[in-house]
């Protein structure tokens, strides 16, 4: 094969060249596309969706044609194989690793809230509790994360280990959350703390009785998911899709919910657009189950939103709620970013829910 004379190139054409094999070298590592940046009414998932880190078809020749670009200058491309010193130990080396499913999530989420109305719920007394005990990970509060030496991370707490809650069914009344020392919650040191009686919440529930006032019809509850006026119809922005998913994975985690609100939600939750399943996704407690997913949305904060998915967790078998899983679907961008491409972000496992009569007390 003879090479381009470099004569035969006008004046900065090496650099223009240089600067395209760059360009499309970032295409090519980078998993993040541009089109999450906006919401498009063709995005409602097929029962078959690929895997997010897929790359498109036209990537492989564009990079191809690119690299012949470099042979032909003479330029060397090298990738940096030499990640962060350590990963954190408890994320993505405890996980199996997931696979996007074929079941569409309409038809698995319509499953689900079949499920969920034919539990039973006793009758609830204003002067009871709701229980909860939940299991939380977040990669900055893990003790086996090492970060690297001239990295800077910010301090602020974030839950982890184990926590009970005992919070007042009506809100009025003093409620108790205890947080396990050894973060396993099976006895030894833990931290109490009393929950001071509630007030409404604007935008989401806050106690039991809050939670009553929620929509029982899958209409009234995809209305109040957008936050959408009589007559009002949903904007169609992504953002709005990503708010909608986020308040519902609020409610799951966050609360005890009657057996009708729980089906009208996962039934107003399969109309939000961009969601698929993800198979043998885990939850904080190590537990596996099928996850309704999207990408972009988490409970936590991320610095990188669109680098990561929120992923809502079910029991194969029973169709209970697990937990929530934020996942990393990108690699690291540097040195000091100490996430990999499957790590968790954070994640919440419901491990018990019941009413009590007194704090202190499990169901």
């Amino acid at each position: 094969m003879s090479t381009i004379p470099e004569k035969d190139l006008p004046p900065g054409r090496h650099r223009v060249l240089r600067e395209h094999l760059m360009r499309e070298i970032t295409n090519e590592t980078s998993d993040t596309s541009e089109t999450d940046k906006a919401h498009d009414t063709s995005e409602t998932p097929s029962p078959v969706r690929p895997p997010l880190w897929r790359r498109p078809a036209f990537v492989a020749p564009a990079l191809a044609g690119a690299l012949a670009v470099a042979v032909v200058l003479g330029v060397t491309v090298t990738r940096d194989a030499t990640g962060p010193s350590a990963r954190p130990g408890s994320t993505s080396s405890d996980r199996t690793p997931d696979t996007m499913s074929r079941q569409s999530p309409v038809e698995l989420l319509e499953r689900i809230a079949r499920a969920a109305e034919k539990g039973r719920l006793s009758r609830v007394r204003d002067n009871q509790f709701v229980y909860s005990e939940v299991e939380n990970y977040h990669w900055k509060m893990d003790p086996g994360l090492r970060i690297p030496d001239g990295c800077l991370m910010t301090q602020e707490g974030h839950p982890y280990g184990v926590e009970q809650s005992w919070k007042s069914v009506d809100g009025q009344s003093e409620g108790l959350r205890r947080e396990h020392a050894d973060g396993k919650g099976s006895g030894g040191d833990y931290v109490e703390n009393t929950i001071a009686r509630q007030l409404p919440g604007k935008t989401m529930p806050e106690y039991f009785r809050q939670v009553e006032e929620l929509p029982t019809d899958p209409e009234g509850m995809y209305r109040w998911l957008y936050g959408l006026e009589p007559g009002e119809r949903a904007s169609g922005k992504r953002s709005a899709d990503v708010g909608a998913y986020e308040k519902v994975a609020t409610l799951l985690t966050g609360q005890l919910l009657p057996p009708k609100t729980a089906a009208a939600l996962y039934r107003a939750a399969a109309r939000i657009p961009g969601l698929f399943v993800v198979d043998g996704a885990r939850d904080a407690a190590g537990r596996q189950g099928v996850a309704v997913a999207m990408k972009g949305a988490s409970l936590s904060w991320t610095p990188d939103r669109v680098g990561a998915r929120s992923e809502l967790i079910f029991d194969e078998k029973t169709d209970k709620f697990l937990g929530e899983s934020t996942v990393r679907i990108t690699g690291p961008k540097n040195e000091c970013d100490v996430l990999d491409k499957g790590d968790l972000v954070e994640s919440v496992a419901v491990v018990d829910r019941g009413i009590v009569d007194e704090t202190g007390r499990l169901p």
